[in-house]
């Protein structure tokens, strides 16, 4: 028992064995949402939306919404997080909060919702708090999700009662 009520969608019929990590990213965008995301993205010559899941800040969909994208529901491999080995798309679950932090930071319900969904992923899956990264701090190669974003503090809560 994972001690917090997922969301329909947050627990996906065939479980894999493969997730080992988190990875938050935020879109840079004012705007957005899972179905704008996965155009951009095969627009890019992606199959679909990389992240496994979108967390909405009132524009396509409600602050906080937590939208669960295909990836997951088939526990298929990411495509956020690109590394030499590919670790961090194979084993990593992908999240994207809509907004970008380097102009202002996530909004309360969109923490909130981060909050209770990375806390599921680490008890579901038994993945340490310390396994929960940003995109910038696993590639130094972007700032994502920025300079708003406060993974330490995401840590603590997540790893905090609830």
């Amino acid at each position: 028992e994972t001690g917090v009520d997922p969301q329909a969608g947050w627990l996906p019929a065939n479980p894999s064995a493969r997730w080992e990590c988190i990875v938050i990213h935020h879109s840079a965008s004012d705007m957005g949402g899972a179905r704008r995301f996965d155009q951009w993205h095969r627009a890019k010559g992606w199959d679909e939306l990389g992240y496994h899941f979108v967390i909405g800040n009132g524009t396509d969909t409600g602050d906080g919404q937590v939208e669960v994208g295909d990836r997951w529901i088939e526990q298929k491999h990411g495509a956020h997080c690109k590394t030499p080995d590919e670790y961090y798309n194979q084993h990593g679950i992908g999240i994207c909060l809509v907004g970008n932090f380097n102009h202002y930071p996530p909004s309360p319900a969109q923490m909130r919702s981060l909050v209770r969904l990375v806390r599921f992923l680490c008890r579901r899956f038994h993945i340490s708090v310390s396994r929960i990264y940003t995109h910038g701090g696993i590639t130094g190669k972007t700032d994502c999700p920025g300079a708003d974003f406060d993974v330490e503090a995401l840590r603590r809560q997540v790893a905090g009662p609830g």
